[in-house]
């Protein structure tokens, strides 16, 4: 991959987030998912494989009993869905090679922002607080607003060792 490099700033001085962007010269082009083909081609094979082991007419021994062939049914499910899946295998590199002839060469851009560390929202700071509000003790009463999604926070006399459920 041949890379062009432009950095250019994005944004000012003032605050705005300021940014990088890089040009790539890159390849573009289409592939098939190999996964896709191959369990189609397992499942078809599988299923012609059973087809074939049911239409054989059924085997006689040398005293002309009938033979009993249902495992060769498996068998044949599982050649069938060997083969299938190999088959589909070689279908989809024949099409990515006929695929990667149309590649086409084109720009792209990866540009990264970075916002300024002295920037911060109000949701940071409430988040920031509410995890410094968790990490401690059991809040005291009348020491401020309680989370009601921390169960117990609201009663000052509640410990963790005597949460409801344990002994």
């Amino acid at each position: 991959m041949d890379a062009t490099h432009d950095r250019t700033p994005q944004g000012d001085a003032a605050g705005d987030p300021a940014g990088t962007a890089e040009q790539f010269d890159v390849t573009v082009r289409r592939s098939p998912k190999y996964s896709v083909f191959m369990a189609v081609g397992a499942l078809v094979g599988a299923v012609a494989g059973w087809l074939i082991a049911s239409a054989m007419p059924p085997a006689v021994d040398e005293n002309g009993l009938a033979v009993d062939t249902t495992p060769v049914i498996g068998l044949m499910i599982v050649a069938g869905f060997v083969l299938g899946g190999a088959l589909g295998a070689l279908v989809a590199v024949i099409i990515d090679r006929s695929l990667s002839k149309r590649a086409t060469a084109t720009v792209a851009e990866r540009v990264e922002v970075r916002r300024p560390d002295a920037l911060t929202t109000a949701d940071d700071d409430a988040l920031e607080a509410r995890f410094e509000r968790l990490g401690g003790d059991a809040p005291v009463a009348g020491a401020g607003p309680v989370d009601p999604a921390v169960p117990g926070a609201g009663d000052p006399e509640r410990r963790e060792d005597d949460r409801p459920g344990q002994a």
